[in-house]
Parts: C-alpha cells; structure tokens; sequence
C-alpha cells in the first residue's frame, strides 16, 4: 500500500510546546512560593514564641535562596552556589527549611546541563558545604531532625538531573545518527541517479552517432547523383529527413532529463533490442527463473533509442525479480497498439501470499534504484512508468512509450 500523504503531523508533547519565556515565568512563580513558604515555616515553628531575635538574617538567607532560582535557567551555576550558601547560613542559623527543596531546581538545572564530572564535581561541593553548616550547628546546640533535608535533596536532584542529561545525550546522539544516515541516502540516491542517466547517454551516444553517420553518407550520395540520377538523389534525401527527424526526437529527450558531462568513452557495441529479449530470457532460465514472453498486437518499428530502453526496462524488472524476490517464474508482455508500446513485467511473489519487493518511489531511491532508472528511461520518451505491489501477492511493473510520430 502506498503511504498517505497530505496528513498532519503529530502535535509534540506538552512539555515541548512550552515556551522559553513560560519557563522563566515559572520559575519566578516557584522562586515566589519557595519565599512564601519558608518565611511560614520560620514564624510558624515558633509556636507563638514570637519572632526569632535573628529573623532579619533568616529573611535575608531565605531571599538569597528563594530569590536566584528565577534565574536558575540562564545562570545555572552561579545560582547553584548563592542558594547552597544561603541554605547553608540559614541551617548554622538553626533553621533548615524542611519540606522547601529550594537546592533541588538549582542542582537540576546544572547536572542536565553540564558533563557528569561537573555534576560530581559540584554535588561533592555542594555537599561539603551543607554537611560543614550542620557540623557547625551542631556545635551551637541540638540539631533538629529534618536538618539532613538539603544534603539528601541534593543528592535526589543530583541522580534525577543526571538521567535526564543521559537520556538527552542518547536522544541527540540518535538524532544525530538519523541525519547522517539521511544525508548520506540523498547523496546514494542522487548519484545513482546521475549514473543511471550518465549510462543512458552513453547507450544512446551510438544511436545518435549512427544517425548522423547516415545522413552524412546519404548527403554525399545525393550530391553524387542529382545530375544523373534524380530519382536516387530524391530517395537519399528521404532518408536523409527520416533519419533527422528521428535524430531530433532523441536529442530533445536526453536535452530535457539527461545530464550532458558524460566524461567517459562511449561503448562501442551494437544498441540492444526488444529482439534480443529472448537471449537474455534464455540467460535467467538458465538462473533458474521461468519467463513467460508474450507480443501483442501489430509489431511496429521504433526508433533505435525506444528499443534500446524497452529492453533495458524489461531487463531491469526482471533483475529486481531475481535479486530481491522468492518468486520463481515471471510473465513479460509487450503490447503494440493505441499509439503506444507497453511492457508489463509482473511477478508471482514466490506463492507465499507476500510481497518481497515493496512499492518504490524517488522517496525511497535509496533502496530501489533500478525503479528509478527504469523510469527515467520511460520519462525520455515522454512516457510512464509504475511498480506496484499486488494484493495476491507480487510485483507489478508496467511502462507505457508513446509512439507518436515525430515533428521537427
């Protein structure tokens, strides 16, 4: 089945459509609650005791660690160190915070961002200095028991902080991967395509050689002639305006797809033929592979590029059916009538009700090259070519080369 197209892409996940801008503003809204909630747990653990006679200090501590994170996204580190220091104040000051994790937004935004031995680097940090402030608050009185929560925070965020970095390195490295990969395909099909019209010019390069080695000799027997012999000097110049006018459709055609940098030396050897089909039917019999060959309709002759590429066409379907199918016969049926040549080349899929061959496209000219070329060759002539999967199972490749007559 051929893909859809036309359908709307999948709409990202939320967290993907959130905006730079969006994100600052909520960690403004978080720095402003973390604030709110650690100025109520200082007043509220008084008790009705009244304000603690370092309040001040506990206010100042607590907006030095609240406050930076709604900057945390653009300067990670410097925020990590304000916060870490204020918490560690507020814990010597005897007030620890417990249940506000202002350290773990702050510790998360730099783990993510940065490589794990500067992650290790500042974990290690951050934990010296929160363990030295409950080391010192220790020495000043009874410590509460919520007065670890910073030190396992930051390790929480730590290990958090560091799979995100691990999955978003894996995800960048895949991504990474899938672009070479596409890079390289484009450039495989795009110089498969060149090479396929660069053999194409070189088979026909006899063809149109041949046609100007005509008209030349027919020329020459006219001028020879015209004075004695008009009536053979009137048959040369016939033959000189049929051969021209076949010459003429050729180059138009290779002038309209091929490309003309063709920098190698033509082949010498004579242009094949839809009449040389049964040497090369006899040649995949002999690999194994059963042809079925059928003409239909009145034979008509064509000019020597269209039978060059009829051939190569057949050929070419018939060598996808070796290399990449199970099938082990093949019918080829060439059809003359309704002012066109059609080849249908279809295979049976080896009997297992699959399709080893799938439906190629130029999208997918990477892997199917010779579809590509194949219709190439039908595009000259102002043709058609589609290779289709069948539903019982198989392969279908059908062209159509119209055979109108020719017009200077």
């Amino acid at each position: 089945m051929a893909i859809p197209t036309g359908t709307e892409s999948p709409r990202p996940p939320l967290l993907q459509r959130v905006t730079q801008h969006e994100w600052e503003l909520l960690d403004v809204a978080l720095s402003i609650f973390f604030f709110v909630g650690g100025l109520a747990i200082i007043t509220v653990e008084r008790g009705g005791k009244g304000l603690p006679h370092h309040f001040v200090w506990l206010v100042v501590a607590l907006c030095l660690a609240s406050g930076p994170i709604a900057f945390r996204r653009r300067y990670p580190l410097p925020v990590l160190v304000t916060v870490t220091v204020a918490l560690a104040a507020s814990t010597m000051l005897g007030q620890g915070f417990v249940g506000v994790p202002m350290v773990a937004l702050p510790f998360y935004s730099v783990v993510a961002r940065y490589d794990r031995r500067t992650s290790l680097v500042a974990l290690a940090g951050v934990e010296l200095i929160l363990l030295a402030s409950l080391g010192v608050a220790a020495l000043q009185g009874p410590v509460g028991g919520g007065s670890s929560f910073n030190v396992v925070v930051a390790g929480a965020s730590w290990i958090a902080g560091d799979s995100v970095r691990a999955r978003r390195a894996h995800g960048a490295g895949l991504a990474h991967q899938a672009e070479r990969r596409r890079l390289q395909e484009a450039d495989r099909a795009q110089n498969s395509l060149i090479e396929e019209r660069l053999e194409i010019a070189r088979e026909l390069h006899d063809i149109i050689a041949h046609s100007l080695s005509v008209i030349a000799v027919q020329s020459a027997v006219g001028g020879h002639v015209i004075d004695t012999q008009p009536e053979e000097a009137r048959k040369s110049l016939a033959a000189i305006e049929a051969t021209s006018r076949t010459a003429l459709a050729e180059l138009r055609g290779l002038l309209g797809v091929l490309r003309r940098d063709d920098l190698e030396e033509p082949s010498r050897s004579p242009a094949l033929r839809i009449a040389d089909l049964d040497r090369l039917f006899d040649e995949l019999r002999a690999a194994g592979l059963t042809i079925t060959y059928q003409v239909r309709g009145s034979v008509v002759e064509v000019s020597p590029s269209m039978d060059l590429s009829a051939y190569r066409i057949v050929q070419e379907a018939l060598t996808n059916v070796r290399k990449h199918s199970l099938a082990t016969s093949a019918r080829v049926d060439i059809t003359f009538g309704g002012g066109a040549l059609a080849i249908r080349v279809v295979d049976e899929g080896g009997g297992s009700g699959r399709v080893t061959i799938p439906r190629a496209t130029e999208d997918d000219a990477c892997s199917h090259h010779g579809i590509i070329g194949m219709r190439e060759r039908a595009r000259i002539f102002g043709g058609s070519l589609t290779a289709t999967s069948l539903e019982g199972g198989g392969f279908e490749v059908k062209a159509v080369l119209p055979l109108a007559e020719v017009a200077l």
